[in-house]
């Protein structure tokens, strides 16, 4: 059976995998953007999959290895590779419950990080409006000759 991650769309919804009989490809997104696929597949006793983070989100790659190093179910191996941005994982079908949940907590990590860095983002561009609205009227303020 293939673990596969099955996200809403939705930032308040916990990131359930599910289970089924076939190779799937799961897509993890955050505001309408694909951050992440995921395909796994069952072979003999084990899982296997990889993912693999899509273009613009490359730089979450340290970031999820950095959590994966955290604290990993025993059975769960990784290669990443860091020129194509992914990640190619096995582990045991006995802790397949372990680590899907460990793979779901690590998601929601990442797309709390994603959605920081676009209110973050916002908030730099806001100041940076703000900073040449006050630079201008500075300016105009100078230039008026005041009696």
């Amino acid at each position: 059976m293939s673990a596969v991650a099955q996200f809403v769309d939705s930032e308040l919804k916990p990131n359930p995998w599910t289970v089924s009989n076939s190779p799937e490809l799961a897509k993890i997104k955050v505001s309408n953007q694909e951050i992440l696929k995921i395909f796994s597949q069952p072979v003999v006793n084990h899982m296997q999959g990889m993912c693999r983070f899509e273009n613009g989100f490359e730089q979450l790659l340290p970031l999820f290895r950095g959590l994966i190093l955290l604290g990993k179910p025993n059975s769960l191996s990784l290669i990443y590779d860091f020129d194509h941005a992914q990640v190619f994982f096995t582990f045991s079908k006995t802790e397949e419950k372990a680590v899907v949940h460990f793979f779901n907590q690590i998601i929601e990590l990442l797309k709390r990080e994603v959605k920081f860095k676009e209110i973050l983002s916002k908030v730099i561009e806001n100041n940076r409006r703000f900073q040449a609205e006050q630079s201008l009227l500075q300016s105009a303020l100078h230039g008026v000759a005041w009696d």
